[in-house]
């Protein structure tokens, strides 16, 4: 297990950018096409990205890092469905082997998009998945290895974000985040900070699985009891170890939403502006529209109030990803999830 994991500096971020040039998508910023007082939600697009997920940024990042004696025996990653899809596509673009250990719980539409990028998937229990994510270790698959959260060109790669997020909207509040392993939110809020550092980057987590929230409100990493839920892409039983140094100096806090507030979410996301996301992409829209706004008018985020009382905070939700069935969908629409 690595022990000196560190957030990477504005210069890795810059060569990531150069390295995904050509080969990601720099994707749209647009507005929320619903009204609340006192604040605008954007919405940063990844689900844009050709895999669907922002993951393809730290996938690409990482993998055009590795020397080429790495890669002669394939590349091997733990994952439950975006990181796996970004490796696998960027493996069969560089004509090398993926080869993706995935838990029994995976949404399978994930799965299927897995196979369909030539990435070859072993399944296991939740907890041989997250005992691999824990100690860096796969004996099971031969190849090198790629932790999809602790590593410094993923986190690199995320940081990405912020470059454009800001370089479109440098007037911007606070960034509103999934939070998943810590990877994406720690790269863009080392960036967003390091440009400008008034701004406010809160990760987002659903009810049923909390972790971070936990390690924020007792000081350290906090086992949690966690509960399975159709908002699959984010949550944990705790935060990884390695991580929580890195997230506690960049992150302010954590706003935990409900699956209700998530799913109205979602459905306001679809019908007002024709966008399908993940669930995992809902929570930072339900974070801006429910929470933000009580966060700095209680004090708790570092901005406190615009100079102009009339203008209003410009918030940006990072949506993550779009691994969603259909079936989800028709209940969000519906009311009945």
């Amino acid at each position: 297990m690595s022990s000196s994991l560190s957030i990477p500096s504005i210069d890795e971020v810059y060569a990531a950018q150069a390295h995904l040039r050509g080969i990601t998508n720099k994707t749209p910023l647009l507005k929320l096409n619903y009204e609340i007082p006192g604040i605008e939600i954007y919405l940063k697009c990844e689900q844009f990205q050709p895999i669907s997920s922002f993951k393809l940024r730290p996938a690409v990042n990482v993998v055009q890092n590795l020397p080429i004696e790495q890669k002669r025996n394939g590349i091997i990653t733990a994952s439950a469905g975006n990181m796996a899809q970004g490796l696998a596509w960027i493996a069969r673009k560089e004509n090398i082997k993926c080869q993706v250990l995935v838990p029994d719980t995976a949404n399978e539409v994930k799965l299927q998009a897995i196979e369909r990028l030539g990435g070859q998937i072993t399944k296991c229990t939740f907890e041989q998945w997250w005992h691999t994510i824990v100690t860096h270790q796969c004996p099971i698959l031969d190849g090198y290895f790629i932790h999809p959260v602790c590593n410094r060109h993923i986190i690199a790669g995320n940081g990405t974000i912020a470059l454009e997020i800001l370089d479109e909207l440098p007037d911007c509040d606070a960034i509103l985040v999934p939070y998943g392993g810590g990877a994406l939110i720690t790269g863009i809020a080392s960036v967003a900070k390091h440009i400008k550092p008034s701004i406010d980057v809160f990760a987002c987590e659903i009810e049923t699985a909390a972790p971070l929230h936990a390690a924020f409100n007792n000081g350290e990493v906090t086992k949690i009891a966690m509960e399975k839920s159709w908002v699959d892409g984010i949550g944990s039983s705790s935060v990884l170890d390695e991580m929580w140094p890195l997230v506690k100096t960049c992150v302010d806090h954590s706003i935990v939403v409900t699956l209700k507030e998530t799913a109205r979410a979602l459905k306001i996301l679809i019908e007002r502006n024709h966008i399908i996301c993940e669930g995992a992409s809902a929570t930072p829209i339900a974070a801006g529209l429910w929470y933000y706004l009580n966060y700095v008018q209680n004090g708790k985020a570092g901005l406190r109030r615009k100079d102009n009382n009339n203008e209003k905070l410009k918030v940006v939700a990072i949506l993550s990803g779009s691994g969603i069935d259909n079936e989800t969908i028709i209940k969000c629409l519906n009311e009945t999830l």
